[in-house]
C-alpha cells in the first residue's frame, strides 16, 4: 500500500485569530457621479424578504436637490436593518449612507447607473440580503451590465442576536485644490464605531478616499478587438471574434471587463476554401462618425491572397467614439437605477431536457429624478434556462425583450466537454486523428508528454526551457513575460496580474501594502519547503488594513503510481490578510496555511496536507486529503473527495451535490471518506462513509449515502470511480473507466481489481457476463441496455464503500 500521503497531524501554533468583527456592508463606502438631477422627495424603501427569525437588509433611496457632498445634488442611498420589523429604514436604524451625486458643471460624462438585487444566503450575506452596484455606463445603454459594476456593498440580513455589533460609521467633507485631488472634490473616511458614542473618531478610521472633480471632460477611446476562433457553438466552422468597448481605464488595452459588445464572422462550411476576413481601419471625424472611431469591413477571401481586397468587402460597419458632453447644470436623463423582480419560470423558450437553472426576470428602469416611485420609464424581461448536468457538456439560452429601448436578443450557447462537439442534437465523442494514448504533434502521433522539470514547460510535446525574467524588488502592474520572483522581501503597491508563468522561489515573502489583489492564471510554481515557506501577507504599513485576493490557476493532473502531484504546484504557501474572495484553481497544493477572513474557492484543486481557516470556503471537483478544514462560516463540497482530513469548523459541511462547471473535472461526485467525526448536510446524493463518528446529519431529502462512521475506523476499502454518474455511449464503442482505491490510511495500489456490469428488468438484475480488471479498464457492451458498471471487488473484498458504479447508457 503507498503511503506518500501519510503525514503527521501539524501542530499550527500561534493560530489565534482576532475578535472577528460582524460587518454588515462589505465594501466600503462610495460616492459615484453622473449625470442626474431633481428635487428632495420622499424615500423608496426596498427590503430584503422577511423572515420570522430574521431582521430583513433594507436600503432607502432619497432624491435630494443639493449638499455639501453634491452641490448639485443627487441621490441619497441609506443602508441599514429593519430592527423594529415596520417596513420603514428609521433613522436610527441606518447604519451606513451613500450618496450618488449629479455631475457638475461642465462636460457630461458617462452616466452612473444604481442597482439594488435581493441576493439568498451565501458567501456575502449568511442570511441573504441586498446587494448595491453602481458603476459607469460604458456602454450607453441604459444597464447595469456586470462588466460596468465599479464598487459593490452588501447590506445583509441578521438575526436578533446580531444586533450588537459595532456601527459603521461615514464621514464626507469638501476636499480642496491640492495633491490629493487636482481640481477639488470630497474625501470620505469611514470606520467602526468602537466605543459607540455616534462619532467616528481618529482612533476610529479605517480607510480615506478622496472622490475627485475631473478637469476636463472625459471621453474614452473605442477599442476593438479581433481573433480566430475554432469551431465553437457560435462558428460551428470556425471564424473571427469582434470584441469592442471603452477603454475606460485608459490603458489603450481593451481588457475583458471592458468590452460592451461581442460578435462574431463565421466561415462557411467547406467549399472552396475561401476563408473570412476583417480589416479594421481609424475613421475620420465626418459623415460616419461625427467624433472620429473605427471602420470594420469584411468579406470573404476570394483570391486567396491573405489580404481582404476593396472588390472581397462585402460589408463595412461603424464603431464610433463618443462625443463631448455639452456644458450644462448638471441634469442628463440617461442617469438610472434599476430595480430586478424574479418573475418565475421562463414563458417563451423551452429549457432543454431537465433545467438546472430557470429564471424570468423583470427589470424596471427609474431615473434619479422619480425616486423610484410610480411608473417605470421602460420595463425589460429577460429569461435564461441553463442545463449544467447534460450528456458530455452543458447548455444554456438566453432570450431578452420587453419595452422599445430593451435589448432585443435570443442566445443559445453549447459547451461539450473535452473530446465531445455539438452535432447539432448532442455533444459527440470527437474522432482522433492518433490511437488512443497518443497526441497529435509536428512530427506526427506519440504518446504524450506528461512532466517536465521545474523551469520547463511542454510545447509540441516536447520539454523546453523557460526563459523567466527575475522580479528582484516591489511588484506592481502587469507582466507578460514569464516571471521568477525571487526569495526575500517584495512589497505589492498595485494591483498585480501575471499573464504569463509565474514561479516563485522558495522564501520569497509578498507583503501587499494596499486593498490590491494578486493575479496568475496562466500556470503557477510556488517552490516553498518546509524552512523557507513562500508568504503573501498584509503589509506592516498596509493603510486599508487588508489586502483584496488572490487568483492562482494551472493545470495538474495525480500521477497514482507515484502519488504525486504533476503539472502546476503550490507548496509551503503561507496566504492571510486578505478579505476579498479568493481563487485556486487547477493546481496541486502541499503543506499550504490559508488563514483569511475572506472567502476561497478550491476549483479542480488537489491537496495534501494543508491547512484552511477562512470564513468561509468552497470546494469544487477537487481532491482533499490528510487537511484541515476550519473557520466560522459553512464549508460548501460541490463535487470532489475529501478524504483522511479533520474538519474543525463551527458548521457543517455542505454536500451540495455534483459538480460539471468544468469541462475537465474528474471529481464530480461529493465523497467524505475516512475522516475525523464529521457533520454533514446532504442536499443531494452524496457519500459519507468509513470516518471516526457523524456528529450530525441532515438529510431530509434522505439521498445521503452513509455507512461504517465509527469508531475505530473501518478496514474496507472505498472506491472513487472518476467522472459523470451517468455516461452514454454506443453498443461495442469503447468507454474508458478509472478508479482511485482508499482505505483508512489513505491511496492503496490495489494488487487485484475486478469490474462487472448487470442491467435491469422489472426490478431484476442480469448480469452481462463481462468482466474487466485493472484499476483503468476499456469497457464495450453490445447490446442495447441501461447498465450499472460496477467495482466488484478489491484484493478480494466485495464489502466497498464509496461511489463505486456508475449508469451506461448503451444506445
Amino acid at each position: 500500500m503507498g503511503r506518500a500521503f501519510q503525514h503527521m497531524k501539524k501542530q499550527i501554533g500561534g493560530n489565534m485569530k482576532g475578535i472577528k468583527l460582524l460587518l454588515m456592508v462589505t465594501a466600503a463606502s462610495l460616492v459615484a457621479c453622473g449625470g442626474g438631477g431633481g428635487g428632495s422627495s420622499a424615500p423608496s424603501t426596498q427590503q430584503a424578504t422577511p423572515k420570522p427569525d430574521q431582521l430583513s437588509a433594507t436600503v432607502a433611496k432619497t432624491a435630494f436637490a443639493s449638499s455639501e457632498a453634491c452641490p448639485q445634488g443627487g441621490v441619497t442611498i441609506d443602508q441599514g436593518i429593519d430592527a423594529n420589523r415596520n417596513g420603514v429604514l428609521d433613522p436610527d436604524e441606518i447604519f451606513e449612507t451613500q450618496q450618488v451625486c449629479n455631475g457638475a458643471d461642465g462636460g457630461d460624462g458617462v452616466a452612473s447607473l444604481i442597482r439594488v438585487d435581493e441576493i439568498g444566503a451565501g458567501a456575502q450575506c449568511t442570511y441573504g440580503g441586498l446587494k448595491v452596484s453602481v458603476g459607469l455606463d460604458a456602454s450607453d445603454d441604459g444597464i447595469l451590465d456586470p462588466a460596468e459594476v465599479s464598487q459593490i456593498s452588501y447590506v445583509c440580513s441578521v438575526t436578533a442576536s446580531q444586533t450588537d455589533g459595532f456601527s459603521s460609521l461615514l464621514d464626507m467633507e469638501g476636499e480642496a485644490a491640492g495633491a490629493n485631488c487636482t481640481a477639488g472634490g470630497q474625501k470620505i473616511t469611514s470606520g467602526l464605531d468602537f466605543n459607540r458614542n455616534g462619532a467616528l473618531d481618529i482612533d476610529e478610521v479605517t480607510q480615506i478616499k478622496y472622490i475627485c472633480n475631473g478637469d476636463t471632460p472625459v471621453v474614452y477611446q473605442t477599442l476593438i478587438n479581433t481573433s480566430n476562433v475554432a469551431s465553437n457553438a457560435q462558428c460551428p466552422n470556425g471564424g473571427v471574434q469582434i470584441d469592442v468597448g471603452l477603454d475606460v481605464d485608459q490603458s489603450s488595452i481593451l481588457e475583458g471587463g471592458e468590452v460592451t459588445d461581442t460578435s462574431y464572422l463565421c466561415n462557411g462550411q467547406d467549399g472552396e476554401g475561401s476563408i473570412s476576413l476583417v480589416n479594421v481601419e481609424d475613421e475620420p471625424a465626418g459623415t460616419n462618425c461625427s467624433a472620429g472611431g473605427k471602420a470594420i469591413q469584411t468579406g470573404i477571401d476570394s483570391n486567396q491572397n491573405n489580404t481582404l481586397d476593396p472588390t472581397e468587402v462585402m460589408a463595412t460597419s461603424y464603431v464610433c467614439n463618443g462625443l463631448d458632453g455639452a456644458n450644462g447644470a448638471g441634469t442628463v436623463s440617461s442617469n438610472y437605477f434599476t430595480v430586478n423582480t424574479l418573475l418565475g419560470s421562463a414563458q417563451q423558450i423551452e429549457c432543454y431536457e431537465s433545467e438546472s437553472y430557470n429564471r424570468l426576470y423583470q427589470v424596471d428602469y427609474f431615473s434619479v429624478n422619480s425616486d423610484g416611485t410610480g411608473t417605470p420609464y421602460q420595463t425589460c424581461y429577460t429569461e435564461t434556462c441553463s442545463n449544467y448536468s447534460m450528456e458530455n457538456g452543458s447548455r444554456q439560452e438566453t432570450k431578452s425583450f420587453g419595452d422599445a429601448g430593451c435589448a432585443q436578443t435570443h442566445y443559445v450557447n453549447v459547451y461539450c466537454d473535452d473530446g465531445y462537439e455539438w452535432n447539432g442534437d448532442i455533444c459527440q465523442s470527437l474522432t482522433s486523428v492518433c490511437p488512443d494514448g497518443q497526441v497529435d504533434t509536428s512530427r506526427g502521433c506519440e504518446a504524450p508528454v506528461t512532466s517536465c522539470l521545474v523551469g520547463q514547460k511542454v510545447e509540441d510535446n516536447q520539454c523546453v526551457n523557460v526563459d523567466y525574467v527575475a522580479v528582484t524588488g516591489n511588484i506592481c502592474g502587469i507582466y507578460k513575460d514569464p516571471i521568477k520572483i525571487t526569495s526575500g522581501q517584495h512589497f505589492v503597491t498595485c494591483d498585480t496580474s501575471f499573464n504569463n508563468l509565474l514561479l516563485i522561489e522558495a522564501g520569497a515573502i509578498l507583503q501587499v501594502d494596499r486593498d490590491w489583489f494578486i493575479l496568475a492564471k496562466n500556470g503557477v510554481q510556488v517552490l516553498g519547503n518546509a524552512i523557507s515557506p513562500v508568504v503573501i501577507e498584509s503589509s506592516p504599513n498596509n493603510l486599508d488594513g487588508h489586502w483584496n485576493y488572490f487568483d492562482f490557476a494551472g493545470d495538474v493532473y495525480l500521477d497514482y503510481e507515484s502519488e504525486q502531484f504533476i503539472g502546476d504546484k503550490v507548496s509551503y504557501l503561507q496566504v492571510r490578510g486578505y478579505q476579498g474572495q479568493s481563487t485556486l484553481k487547477g493546481v496541486g497544493i502541499a503543506e499550504a496555511q490559508i488563514i483569511s477572513d475572506g472567502h476561497l474557492t478550491l476549483d479542480n484543486v488537489l491537496s495534501v496536507g494543508s491547512y484552511f481557516d477562512l470564513a468561509s470556503t468552497s470546494f469544487r471537483a477537487s481532491f482533499i486529503i490528510d487537511s484541515e478544514v476550519a473557520g466560522d462560516a459553512i464549508p460548501y463540497i460541490y463535487g470532489g473527495l475529501l478524504a483522511s482530513s479533520v474538519q474543525s469548523t463551527a458548521r457543517s459541511l455542505y454536500l451540495m451535490g455534483q459538480y460539471s462547471g468544468s469541462a475537465e473535472t474528474n471529481l464530480n461526485r461529493p465523497a467524505v471518506l475516512f475522516n475525523g467525526g464529521v457533520s454533514v448536510y446532504c442536499s443531494t446524493k452524496a457519500f459519507v462513509q468509513g470516518n471516526a463518528s457523524l456528529d450530525s446529519l441532515s438529510d431530509s431529502n434522505g439521498v445521503c449515502i452513509t455507512s461504517d462512521n465509527e469508531t475505530p475506523l473501518t478496514n474496507k476499502y472505498a472506491i472513487y470511480i472518476l467522472g459523470k454518474e451517468k455516461l452514454s455511449t454506443s453498443a461495442d464503442q469503447t468507454v474508458n473507466l478509472e478508479a482511485y482505491i482508499f482505505d483508512k490510511n489513505g491511496l492503496v495500489q490495489p494488487t487485484e481489481i475486478t469490474w462487472k456490469a448487470r442491467y435491469d428488468v422489472d426490478g431484476t438484475y442480469y448480469d452481462s457476463g463481462q468482466t474487466w480488471t485493472g484499476r483503468k479498464v476499456d469497457i464495450s457492451l453490445s447490446q442495447k441496455e441501461q447498465y450499472e458498471v460496477y467495482v466488484e471487488s478489491v484484493n478480494g473484498q466485495t464489502d466497498l464503500l464509496g461511489p463505486k458504479s456508475i449508469i451506461l447508457n448503451v444506445q
